[in-house]
Parts: structure tokens; sequence; C-alpha cells
């Protein structure tokens, strides 16, 4: 087992991917290329006086439409998973291991192994337990071994390997020694002890502590051996508990829990499906300058013996250092949060903003889509239709929509065929301006209304073929 985990649970929930992508590239263009080319001309009318006598080419206030699009598109990069997080499908608690690894010699030596590694130290064999430690030195990286041996019969008999362990610690130092990591078993159910024992369902606390200079993090599980009281087959073993705590000079700066969603009164049991509730806080998260704070809260199914899991609900949000708040969230056709295969779910990216002095106000983006029969792949999802809408609190450009619904659902990794589109704009002065169409295979449709209420129409056949109107 080691300390460097993280979550890999395959959620295409928590990524963008199975927004179909091309799709979501694609319509981006199609916005851009006609709200763009909208024209407002300097009428007055309901307008803000600021702006009354302002005119601007539309096809530069558009692009804010494509660069909204493009941020809704990145947000699979927004998932940074805490470091020190395990991996549900991952986890190993096989630490009755570690009575080979510690296995007293039966002698009162100081070296007991005949290369000189192993030590034993029994100052204190009166106080009822004795220390077995070892030390390798290697490359890159120092690490220690030290196991607390209860000084009982059983230790001191010739049986191997039957001896109690009060204890086992790791500590592995690099970098000069300001890399350290260690990995401590400690009693978790009250017995003295980390063996498992046939008599009880016998259960161990682990802690994984990861430290650099002024930061420190902290993974603390409880795992339990199971009915078949073994850590070595670990087909029933359970989790417990399972935190993560960061601290920064001190200061408690993320947090993170797995939690029992089901009622069980165990978060993971390796023999039984289980349904598991992961919660996600960080302060100015490494490698993302740009962002404050985010939360991370999802639901997942893990299936019995280590299957997989199933995304069940999702939400995430992610606080800007310029004030600016990123969310996504999940409903179902009932208006649900939890995510059910087979349905028509909507996908919701959102931008809200505090900050007065910011230009935008709030915007959003919107897939329909259905997540198929297999939570876990990507490859039957299909697109039902794409919404974007954002408003401005300052400039020109104060209102923008634009939708696309396809004539059929776009299956993952494929671009739209046939569908309909339309999108407007609304400005300062008081104008709009809009564009409406439909495109197939057969060619391509396009009425767009300018600011004075005049109307034109394009049409483009397969054949290379242009008609309009004025």
């Amino acid at each position: 087992m080691s300390n460097g985990f993280i979550p890999s649970f395959n959620l295409k929930g928590f990524t963008m991917q199975y927004l179909n992508l091309r799709t979501a590239s694609w319509v981006a263009g199609l916005a851009s290329l006609f709200l763009g080319a909208c024209v407002t001309s300097n009428d007055s009318g309901n307008a803000d006086p600021a702006y009354a006598n302002y005119k601007v080419d539309a096809q530069v206030a558009g692009q804010s439409l494509a660069q909204n699009y493009s941020q809704g598109q990145n947000w699979n990069t927004t998932f940074t998973a805490p470091s020190n997080m395990p991996t549900f499908g991952e986890v190993s608690t096989k630490v009755g291991a570690l009575t080979k690894q510690a296995a007293l010699a039966k002698r009162a030596d100081i070296n007991i192994d005949s290369a000189g590694k192993l030590k034993a130290n029994l100052d204190d064999t009166a106080r009822g337990f004795a220390t077995i430690y070892t030390e390798s030195n290697l490359l890159l990286v120092d690490i220690q071994d030290t196991a607390i041996v209860k000084w009982d019969a059983e230790a001191k008999d010739q049986i191997k390997d039957n001896e109690h362990i009060v204890s086992w610690k790791r500590v592995s130092r690099s970098l000069g020694g300001l890399h350290v990591e260690t990995s401590l078993f400690t009693d978790g159910d009250g017995d003295g002890i980390i063996n498992a024992l046939p008599s009880k369902n016998s259960k161990v606390r682990i802690t994984f502590t990861k430290a650099d200079p002024g930061v420190t993090e902290k993974t603390v599980m409880l795992v339990g051996a199971g009915p078949n009281a073994s850590f070595d087959d670990d087909s029933d073993n359970t989790i417990l508990e399972a935190t993560w705590t960061k601290t920064e000079n001190g200061k408690i700066t993320g947090q993170a829990a797995f939690l029992d969603a089901d009622g069980d009164g165990v978060v993971v049991d390796n023999s039984k499906d289980c349904l598991v509730e992961a919660r996600y806080s960080d302060l100015n998260p490494k490698n993302r300058p740009l962002v404050k704070q985010v939360d991370f809260d999802a639901k997942i199914k893990v299936l019995a013996h280590k299957a997989g899991n199933e995304p069940k609900s999702f939400s995430y949000a992610e606080t800007m250092i310029g004030g600016r708040v990123n969310e996504i969230t999940m409903r179902n056709r009932a208006g649900g949060s939890e995510i059910v295969k087979n349905d028509t779910m909507t996908v919701r990216l959102e931008t809200k903003v505090e900050d007065g002095n910011d230009t935008l106000q709030h915007a959003v983006i919107e897939f329909v889509m259905n997540p198929g029969n297999d939570l876990t792949s990507d490859t039957d999802d299909v697109c039902y239709a794409i919404h974007i809408n954002q408003d401005k609190k300052l400039g020109f450009e104060r209102h923008a929509e634009f939708n696309f619904v396809p004539d059929a659902p776009i299956p993952h990794g494929q671009d739209p065929k046939a569908g309909s589109f339309d999108g407007s704009m609304t400005y300062a002065n008081g104008k709009t301006a809009s564009l409406s169409g439909k495109f197939s295979p057969m060619g391509f449709t396009a009425k767009f209304i300018g600011p004075d209420g005049g109307s034109s129409q394009v049409t483009l056949t397969k054949n290379g073929d242009v008609t309009g109107t004025p």
C-alpha cells in the first residue's frame, strides 16, 4: 500500500469528454460566426444613455460567445483530485503481511537476521513490548521501518509469524530530507493490536502523511478485516472511514472525505455494492494560480469485488481569484440530481459574478444529453441540444444567447449532420439582432434580422448555388 493515492473513479460525469467536444467546437464556431456577423446601428431607442450614439461591429462583440463556450469545453481540466485520497478500486488493506516483514527471530540479539539489517530493541520488554526496526539507504530515498511487538508468550515461543503487532510505521525521506512520507498502522478496534483475529472483525487505523516545507497532507483510514478475519484476503475487507486534510503553515487549507451514503454503516465493503459520497474542498489548489478555492461533491456506486464504480450524482464549483464562481451541476428529466441510465440529463455550466466591477453578470451553457446504459463509458452517449446564455453588466453587448438542436441525436465523437439553430444579441443602446437557420446534407439556410428591423435570408445548396433576399 502506497501513500500516493489519487481517486480514479471512472465517472464520465466528472469530465466534459462525454459532452462530445467535436460537436461543442462546431456549435461554438457557428454561434460566433453568425451572432458575430450582426452589426448594430447608432439608432436610439430604449437604451443606456451612455451608449445611445454608439456604433459597434458585433462581429467583435459576438466573439464573447465563443470564448464563453470555450470556457465550458475546458472544464474537464478543473478536476484536481486530492493527492492523498485512496482509489477505492486499488486500495489494499493487506496489513497482515506486516507479520512477515517484522517477524521476531525468537532470540534477544541486537541483530536478528543474518544480514544485520533487521534489529531488535528489547529495552522495553519489562513494559510489555519490543521494538523491531530496519533501515534502507537507497539512491534517492532513506526508508525506516519500525514495528512495536507485544512481548508476550507468542513473541517468545518458537512459532513464526504468530506475534501480536501493536503498531507498524514506515518513514521515507527524500530530497535531502525536505520531502517526508509516513505510513502508520495502529489499532482501530480497542484490542491493542493490528493483527486480524479470527474471533472478531478486526480493525486497523492507517494514517498516511506527506510533508513538504510548509505543506502537510494527511489521509486517515479505518479499515476492517471483514467476516473472514483476514487482511490478506480482502474480498470482504471494509473501509469504515476515509478523510484527507491539507495544512499550509499550520492552517487547514484542504479537506476531503469518503462517507457512507446508503446507511449500511460502512463506506466501502468489498463484498457488496456500496453507495459512497465523496466531498472535497481545497484552497489555492496546486498548479492552478487563478483558482482560489474548489469544492466538489459526488455520490458513487462502488461495485462489489472491485468490479468498478458508477456515478450517481455530481456537483463542482471553483472560485476564481477575480471573484467569478464556476459551477457544474447535473439534473435528470425529473429535475433530480441522480444520474440515471438512458435518461435525458442536463449538464449545466454556470458562471456567477459577485464583483460589481466585473463586466460579466451571468453566463450559462447547458448540454442536453443521454448518458446511455453504461455510465462508465461515453461510447453510448448522445447529445440532444446545446443552449448558451450570457449577460453583461458593462460594455455595449449586454445579452447574448444561442441554441442548437440537431435533427437526430448526435453520437459521441461525431459531428452533427443536420439541425436548426437560433441566436440573438441585445445591446446597451436597446437594439437587438438575431439569426436563425437550418442545415443538412442538402444545404444551408439562414435568416438574419438586423437592429433596424430589416431582414435578409441566404440559402446555400450542396452544389454550391447561393440565393438570397435583401
